[in-house]
This record gives C-alpha cells, structure tokens and sequence, in this order.
C-alpha cells in the first residue's frame, strides 16, 4: 500500500484528543460561548490530527519536508488556534468540583510546593518562555537529537509534546489567556513575535544551504517521489522559512497596526490638554 494512503495508530494522539474535546463540550454546557472560540478549538484539534494522526505520520519517516510540516502543523497552527480559543478555564471547570478543589488546594496553599511555584513564576516569564521555545526548537534539529525521534517513537512524541506546549506558552504571550493578561505591552509583543520569526529564518537558512544531508534520511535507499536526500532537507528548510512564518508575519503585522492606533490615540489624547496649557501660557 502507498505511504500517502497508509493511516497510523496513535493511541497516545488519539486519547489526548478525545479527551480535549470531551472536557471542551462538558465544560461549556449551560454556558454561552463565543463562536469564533469555537472554531478556533475544534480547528486546531483537527490540526494536530492531520499532523500525527494522518498519512503524514507515515511519510515523515522517509521525507524530512514533510516533518517539518508536521512541526509547523503543530507550532504555527495547533498552537496559536488553542491560545486564540483560550480554552484552559472550559477544560478545567469540565472537572468534578472535589478533584478541582483537591488539585487547586495544595498547589496553590500547600508550603511543601512552594518551590514549585517559585519555579513556575520564573519559568511562565516571556523572556524564558522565548529562549526555551527556540532552544526547544534548535535542539530538535541537531542532527543526533533528530536521528533519535526516528529510531525511537517514544522520543518522537516527546518532541512532539514539547513542541506543541512551548508554541502554546510562546502564543499566550501574544493572545491573551482569559482570565489572564500577558504583561508585554503591545510593541512587546510585535518585537517578542519578529524576533523569533528572525531566529526560525536562521535555522530554516541553515538547513537550506546546507551542502551535504544533515540527517538519517540519506541512509535510505529511496524517498518518496524519487528525490535526492539533500533535495528534501532544502524543501523542509524551504517549508520553515516560507509558509512556517506566515502565522507569525499576520501576527506581527496586526500587532504593528495596534501598537500605532494606540499610539494614534494617546497623540489625540495629549494634544487638547497641550493647547489648554498653551492658551493658559500665552
């Protein structure tokens, strides 16, 4: 059977995902619900299915574009849908009342995980949350670490988890997360997203012009639609450094537009107060 029509079994993905939507529906019954949330959340779980839970699977053991398609389904698609719909207090009230209250309870109160949560407040800071996305993002492409997520899948999925719950941590400090509010201001946030589209570019660079395969995909006799090893590295490199910068371009781009009305707006507001004081003066 062709790799393009062959489905993989991923009861890991599979789980997750159920269990998502589950809570997701149980936590909003009763309640009115934004619609645009809505599709959001459903979108991107459809998202990270088409990325683990498709023919894609199959194909990115033997093509390393399609790989990154999967990391870009994942970190530039899944990620930033889920901070849109700002889902985590739906899936949270989905819970029985006594396991909220016997989780909530000591993590928040008792002094035995007072580390913890010293270590959360410096973990959850923008600047960390940046450095361990692209480090995150670095280390997975270093060509012994990547050879590992092909020979061992547990390491494949753990890959894939920390891609995606770093992207979702990177996104909520551009989206806010409902109740709460990321302290970066809005030209904050335009230089926090540029700057890690700019660091992705590098990598995407790296891979493109690089002159020999990088990683165990040469060793294959053959890949998929016949081309060369290096051939598909530069198409994965490609797939980074184009499409992979789309989500964070648009982003960039309204937050650009935000931060000059808001500038746009104090200008209107100062001018008034400046001409009193002016007529006052003169």
């Amino acid at each position: 059977m062709p790799l393009m029509w062959s489905w993989p079994f991923e009861p890991v993905v599979l789980i997750a995902v159920e269990l998502a939507a589950v809570l997701y529906v149980v936590g909003g019954i009763g309640r009115r619900t934004e619609v645009w949330r809505d599709v959001a959340f459903w979108s991107a779980l459809v998202a990270i299915l088409v990325a683990l839970q498709s023919p894609l699977e199959m194909l990115a053991r033997q093509l390393f574009w399609i790989h990154m398609v999967q990391h870009l389904l994942l970190i530039v698609v899944a990620a930033p849908l889920l901070a849109l719909a700002s889902p985590w207090t739906r899936l949270w009230r989905a819970l029985p009342r006594r396991l909220r209250r016997g989780i909530a309870r000591p993590l928040f109160k008792s002094p035995r995980l007072a580390p913890l949560r010293g270590a959360y407040r410096v973990l959850s800071r923008p600047t960390v949350i940046w450095c361990l996305a692209a480090g995150n993002l670095w280390l997975w492409h270093v060509p012994a670490m990547y050879d590992l997520t092909l020979r061992y899948h547990l390491v494949h999925h753990l890959e894939h988890t920390l891609f995606l719950g770093l992207a979702i941590a990177f996104w909520a400090q551009l989206i806010d997360q409902y109740p709460f509010r990321s302290p970066l201001s809005t030209l904050g946030r335009a230089t926090y997203v540029f700057t890690a589209m700019i660091q992705s570019w590098v990598l995407a660079a790296v891979l493109s012009f690089a002159t020999s395969p990088l990683y165990t995909y040469a060793l294959l006799p053959s890949r998929p639609g016949g081309i060369s090893a290096l051939t598909d590295q530069q198409l994965g490199g490609g797939m980074m450094w184009v499409p992979g910068a789309i989500a964070y371009a648009l982003v960039f781009v309204w937050l650009l537009f935000r931060w000059l009305a808001e500038e746009d707006s104090r200008t209107q507001a100062v001018a008034p107060a400046v001409e009193r004081s002016q007529t006052i003066g003169g």
